[in-house]
C-alpha cells in the first residue's frame, strides 16, 4: 500500500531523545527546547521563535497574544484547516471566508479587497501544501490599512516566497509539527520579528504557580500551559538538521509526478510559482468532473494507493454553511475535484511512475463507462 504520507524518523531521532530523557529533563525545562527555538529562528530568518504543544496550541495563543475580541474582524481563506477557522470562533472574533486565486491554493488579493471593513484586524493566509500565497500583494494591502498579516506556515516548514522564507514576512506566524515536513509526534512554534509579541506569547503559554513566589501575585489573565516537552524539541531538532534534505526530495517527487501527469486529459494539475520554492507536504490532482471522485477513491484503493479528498472549504462545512451564503467558486472547484494521492519522501522514482499510470488508468477507464 503507498500510503499517502509518513514520517522520516531515523538514528538521530533516537539519540537525542534518549540524551534528553538520561539528562532527567523530559518537560519543557530541557535543552532541547532552546536548542529548536533557536535553530527554527535561526533558519526562519526572525528574531524570535517561541514553541509550544502543538500548531492549534499555537492558533488559539495567537488569539489571547493579539488579544483578539468580538467584533474584530479576521479574513483567512475558505480552504483551510479547520483548527484556523475554530479558534477564531473560540475568541469572539467574527471568522471571514474568502476565495483562492484562480488556479492557485491560496488566498486571493483581489477577494480579500472586496471583504475589508473597518473591522478587520487581521489577514490570515494559508500556505496550503506549502504552495506560498501571494505575500508581497496581501502586505501592501495590510500595510496601507493597518492591518496584521498573520501567515499560517503549519503545511509550509521550507517553503520560500520569493527570496525569503515563509514565516518571517508577516507580523506573527503559525508553524506545526505534527506529521508535517517536521514530524515530531506533537509540536508547534510562533515566529515574529516583534519583541512585545514573542514575550507575551511565551507568558501566556506558561501558567504561574503560586508555589513560585515571583509569581504569586501575577495572575492579571488567564494562561494555561501549551508547552512543548523536551522529548518532542529533541525529535523536532533532528527532524530540522535534516529538513533541507527532505525538502529537496518534495520536490524531485513533484517534478517527476508533474512529467507523469502533463499528457493527462483526465488529470490536471497547479503549477508552482517558479519563482519560489514549494515543498509539496502534500501532492494533488484535479479528477476531470465527469468521474464520480468516490468511485476514483475505491479504483485507486484497489491498486494500493492511498488517497483522500482536499479540504472541504469551511464555508461548506456543517458548522458554517448555515451562517455563510456565499460562493467561493474557486475554492469551491479545489474541494470538489481535488485529490491528494501519495507524497511520502520515501517513494522511489519507480513507485511515482507506477502510481501516476494507475491513476491515469483509473481515470480513463471511469471515463469510458460513461460513454
Amino acid at each position: 500500500m503507498f500510503k499517502l504520507d509518513e514520517p522520516n524518523v531515523g538514528k538521530k531521532e533516537i539519540e537525542y531523545v534518549t540524551e534528553a530523557i538520561k539528562s532527567g529533563w523530559i518537560s519543557s525545562h530541557g535543552s532541547f527546547v532552546k536548542k529548536f527555538e533557536k535553530m527554527f529562528a535561526d533558519y526562519t530568518g526572525v528574531k524570535y521563535a517561541v514553541s509550544c504543544f502543538s500548531g492549534t496550541s499555537a492558533l488559539m495563543l495567537m488569539c489571547a497574544t493579539l488579544k483578539l475580541q468580538k467584533g474584530d474582524e479576521i479574513i483567512l481563506p475558505s480552504l483551510t484547516f479547520t483548527a484556523n477557522a475554530w479558534a477564531l470562533v473560540q475568541s469572539g472574533a467574527k471568522v471571514v471566508f474568502a476565495d483562492c486565486s484562480e488556479g492557485k491554493y491560496t488566498l486571493s488579493p483581489e477577494d480579500v479587497k472586496k471583504r475589508i471593513t473597518n473591522k478587520t484586524k487581521v489577514i490570515f493566509p494559508t500556505h496550503l501544501y506549502g504552495y506560498p500565497a501571494e505575500l508581497d500583494e496581501l502586505k501592501e494591502i495590510c500595510e496601507k490599512r493597518n492591518i496584521l498579516l498573520i501567515e499560517d506556515c503549519c503545511q509550509a516548514t521550507g517553503s520560500r516566497y520569493k527570496d525569503k522564507m515563509v514565516g518571517s514576512i508577516g507580523d506573527f506566524n503559525i508553524h506545526s509539527f505534527h506529521n508535517k515536513l517536521i514530524a515530531s509526534g506533537e509540536g508547534g512554534m510562533v515566529t515574529t520579528n516583534n519583541k512585545e509579541l514573542a514575550e507575551r506569547f511565551h507568558s501566556l503559554k506558561n501558567p504561574p504557580s503560586v508555589n513560585r513566589p515571583e509569581e504569586r501575585n501575577n495572575f492579571s489573565e488567564i494562561a494555561m500551559n501549551h508547552r512543548m516537552s523536551n522529548l518532542h524539541a529533541a525529535v523536532g531538532v533532528a527532524q530540522l538538521e535534516k529538513l533541507e534534505e527532505g525538502v529537496k526530495k518534495k520536490i524531485r517527487m513533484a517534478n517527476l509526478y508533474n512529467q507523469q501527469f502533463q499528457d493527462s486529459e483526465e488529470i490536471n494539475i497547479f503549477q508552482a510559482n517558479p519563482q519560489d520554492r514549494t515543498v509539496y507536504w502534500r501532492y494533488s490532482v484535479f479528477i476531470d468532473e465527469k468521474i464520480n471522485l468516490k468511485s476514483f477513491i475505491k479504483e485507486a484503493m484497489k491498486s494500493g494507493i492511498a488517497t483522500r479528498e482536499t479540504f472541504l472549504p469551511l464555508h461548506l462545512h456543517p458548522f458554517f454553511k448555515n451562517q455563510y451564503k456565499i460562493s467561493l467558486p474557486n475554492c469551491e472547484k479545489i474541494g470538489g475535484t481535488g485529490l491528494d494521492i501519495p507524497s511520502s519522501i520515501n517513494l522511489s522514482e519507480n513507485d511515482i511512475i507506477f502510481i501516476s499510470k494507475k491513476l491515469k488508468e483509473n481515470a480513463r477507464k471511469l471515463i469510458s463507462s460513461k460513454n
